[in-house]
């Protein structure tokens, strides 16, 4: 966790909204939407992605990707391969899609997932689970010679990190992602740049690495109080 301490926090600029067609359904936390209703959906009609918000502690700055040609800036993520795990995907989709070797950063979340009989105490222990999910709807589409039936893209999102030495490698994307530049930008900016479901995810992963940046300095010094993981009021 080396890096310079970060000074601010940026969940203002990037308040959810809620969806008024479930406004009867109960709100949940200030990052997260409404609750929807539940639902059931086949194979055909879904599928998953995984995301990173990657930063770089030695200069407090996060990955962001620029397509020229459409103008506009993006968070790696693409969707999970057959037989590939979502952390492998977050892994595979942050290369390609930037040129960095990035490896997962573990922070303090507020995951609701239970720790293991062999650790149970790890849902309170710096992770690297997924911190958002966003979903799309899509609608019936073709794919090679069939129509694919409309559904729901579900993007897990995690947290990871490249050195102060980093080396971006050129020609890592597919042969769609030519036009893709990367950059590494201050949060404040990125937050201003991405669509807004994206700058919440980095306001959110930025926050949680704030508080462990916090949290483990209480440690070393003995001046931590308890663990009490809640961002600030917007």
């Amino acid at each position: 966790m080396a890096g310079q301490q970060p000074q601010r926090n940026f969940a203002h600029s990037v308040q959810p909204q809620r969806r008024s067609a479930f406004s009867s359904w109960l709100p949940m936390s200030q990052w997260s939407t409404a609750q929807v209703p539940n639902s059931a959906w086949a194979d055909e009609n879904f599928l998953l992605g995984a995301g990173m918000a990657v930063f770089q502690p030695a200069t407090l700055k996060v990955v962001v990707v620029w397509e020229k040609e459409k103008k506009y800036w993006f968070l790696p993520k693409g969707r999970k391969d057959v037989g590939e795990s979502l952390e492998q995907a977050a892994l595979r989709e942050a290369y390609e899609e930037s040129g960095y070797r990035v490896e997962f950063l573990p922070v303090y979340t507020q995951t609701s997932a239970p720790g293991p009989q062999s650790n149970p105490n790890a849902p309170w222990l710096p992770n690297c689970e997924p911190i958002f999910i966003n979903t799309a709807s899509y609608p019936q589409r073709k794919r090679r010679n069939s129509t694919m039936s409309p559904g729901e893209y579900l993007t897990f999102w995690y947290i990871g990190q490249i050195p102060a030495d980093a080396v971006r490698e050129e020609g890592t994307g597919m042969p769609d992602e030519v036009n893709y530049e990367t950059h590494l930008l201050s949060v404040e900016e990125a937050t201003k740049k991405l669509f807004p479901n994206e700058a919440r995810v980095v306001a959110y992963a930025w926050m949680l690495y704030e508080f462990t940046l916090n949290k483990q300095q209480g440690l070393m010094e003995g001046s931590d109080s308890g663990f009490s993981l809640r961002p600030a009021s917007i």
